[in-house]
């Protein structure tokens, strides 16, 4: 079984998923649309962790062109776009038999049943630009503080889910590995908000391929101390953006990420605690 390969359609898969979830615009759909990519990302995080019991190498790669597709006009382009992504995941579980594979099989055969049924016509606007947000008002400072923070944060938070995902899998620690749990699902969280407001505004920027020494090799009790740091200035962040923010609901929104952005630096230190201790 090609480990390698499959790891890179999951994770493919995954991005399409999340992303298209909030570029379309029924509230059913969006909501159809996460849920299969959070059973994505499992299917993902659940053949890393075969490849390294049967000590197969692979890394968080993924074809950007690939992803690119989801770049369309039309909420009915897009859809076809997912159900080509689920037909090629299922060509290449062809001749598998193994509880994994049966699942992913399973699984992906469902959900492409579910597409099939799927009735959508509005227009993709995810891309064009249009830096307005529904009801609220921004002046000229407040929208580019907005755009540049939403724009780097969903880089930044795909990041953290792939570093996460990564060390999970690498992990032996049972500590240290539920909270690369945690954080993993809270920067999906995250990246699914920070890209709905960045959908909305029409600045949604999909994500880059991760260089490799960012996760592979990496000493993990210094990325654990950069990242205690980082998640301390990430909360900062969030509040200089919300002082600057007049709207009521988007200064609360902000508050409300950066006290899990404190939170976060607790899981840090509890992984890095228990990694010393071990």
């Amino acid at each position: 079984m090609n480990y390698p390969q499959i790891i890179k359609k999951e994770h493919e898969s995954f991005i399409k998923f999340i992303y298209a979830s909030v570029m379309v615009k029924e509230a059913d759909v969006r909501h159809k649309l996460n849920d299969i990519a959070l059973f994505k990302y499992r299917h993902m995080v659940w053949i890393m962790q075969d490849a390294v019991n049967n000590n197969v190498k692979f890394n968080m790669d993924f074809d950007e062109k690939e992803i690119a597709k989801i770049k369309v006009e039309t909420e009915d382009e897009l859809i076809e776009v997912l159900k080509e992504d689920l037909n090629q995941n299922i060509a290449i579980y062809e001749g598998i038999n193994n509880p994994t594979i049966n699942r992913f099989r399973s699984d992906d055969e469902f959900f492409l049943e579910e597409l099939n049924i799927l009735d959508v016509e509005g227009e993709i606007t995810s891309f064009n630009e249009n830096k307005t947000l529904k009801e609220i008002e921004f002046d000229e400072e407040s929208k580019s503080a907005l755009v540049f923070f939403l724009m780097e944060e969903t880089f930044k938070e795909y990041e953290l889910i792939t570093i996460y995902s990564y060390l999970k899998v690498h992990s032996n620690i049972a500590i240290a590995n539920s909270a690369f749990t945690d954080l993993a699902y809270d920067s999906i969280y995250h990246l699914k908000r920070f890209a709905s407001l960045a959908s909305e505004m029409g600045v949604l920027t999909l994500p880059r391929v991760i260089p490799h020494d960012k996760y592979e090799n990496i000493g993990v009790v210094e990325f654990l101390k950069e990242n205690i740091e980082e998640e301390m200035d990430a909360e900062k962040q969030c509040l200089i953006l919300a002082e600057k923010i007049g709207n009521k609901y988007l200064k609360d929104f902000l508050l409300f990420i950066s006290r899990q952005e404190v939170y976060h630096g607790e899981l840090l230190q509890r992984a890095l605690n228990a990694i010393n201790n071990k």
